[in-house]
This record gives C-alpha cells, sequence and structure tokens, in this order.
C-alpha cells in the first residue's frame, strides 16, 4: 500500500440543488416550452454539481495532496504542506453551518449534524482529513493511515 484517498462528503445542500435541477429539467422536457440551450445549461450544472468530489490523497512518504475530481477521475491536483502529525485522533464532532441562502437566512437558522473525524496533529497543528458517519469507517481508515504513514493512532470515542 503506497498511498491512500479520504473523499470528503459532499453537503446535503449540493446534492439537493442537483436533484431539483434534474426534474426541473425533466419538467421543461415534459412541457416543451424551452429551448434547446436552456437545458443542455441545466443538464451540465446539474452532472458538474453531482458529478464532483473533492478527495485526499496521503502518500507513504507522507506527500499530501488535495484532488478535485469529476466522476472518480482527478481534473486538479495540488499539494498540501502539512507538518507531519505526532499522532491522528478519531472522534466524535458536532458540526453547525450557517444556512445563508435565500429566505432562509433571515430565519436565522443553522445547519447541525454530527460525524467522525479524523484529524491530524502536530505541535499547535491540526487538520482534519476525513469526515463520515460512520464510526467503524473512521476507524478502519485511520488504522490504514496510521499503518501507512507510522503514526499513533487515538481513538478519543472511548475516553
Amino acid at each position: 500500500m503506497k498511498k491512500l484517498f479520504f473523499k470528503q462528503q459532499k453537503p446535503l445542500k449540493i446534492k439537493i440543488l442537483g436533484i431539483l435541477i434534474f426534474v426541473l429539467v425533466g419538467y421543461l422536457l415534459l412541457i416543451g416550452n424551452s429551448s434547446l440551450s436552456q437545458v443542455l445549461i441545466l443538464l451540465t450544472i446539474g452532472v458538474l454539481l453531482l458529478g464532483y468530489s473533492i478527495s485526499y490523497e496521503v502518500r507513504v512518504s507522507f506527500e499530501v495532496y488535495r484532488h478535485l475530481r469529476f466522476f472518480n477521475s482527478t481534473v486538479y491536483k495540488v499539494k498540501k504542506d502539512l507538518v507531519f502529525p505526532e499522532y491522528i485522533s478519531v472522534f466524535s464532532a458536532l458540526f453547525t453551518q450557517d444556512n445563508e441562502w435565500g429566505s432562509v437566512s433571515a430565519l436565522g437558522t443553522k445547519e447541525k449534524h454530527g460525524s467522525f473525524v479524523i484529524r491530524l496533529f502536530s505541535e499547535n497543528n491540526k487538520f482534519t482529513l476525513f469526515k463520515t458517519n460512520n464510526y467503524e469507517t473512521a476507524l478502519l481508515r485511520a488504522k490504514e493511515l496510521g499503518e501507512l504513514i507510522d503514526v499513533e493512532i487515538y481513538d478519543a470515542t472511548k475516553s
């Protein structure tokens, strides 16, 4: 094993927006009242939203790359300058995000969701590498990473 990929979760809003665009395209095709260019533009936007993903690649030499992928094919790759971690931690966390679009922002609502996180720690630096809703997945991926770069795993969920 020379490298590992950690695919990031796509925000729920992006998934919903992509699906709504496809529903709109279906409706526009059904009523037959729109031009071909409108349908093609909407289809392109929907495919882009649902087809892209962000992944982190970690190599055995602890070179970390961020990948912009489109249907699992890398479109753009950039190297991340990270300090080699002293340890890797797996823990649960609650994330909040403001709903700042449309009339929802006026209500002052926040989206809250819990996840299990793999985070790299070194001195005063930390980097969140992976988030998932499944504890077993997070622990397994952390163990794989620990073996790859030979770093100790700390499971903070057991404290």
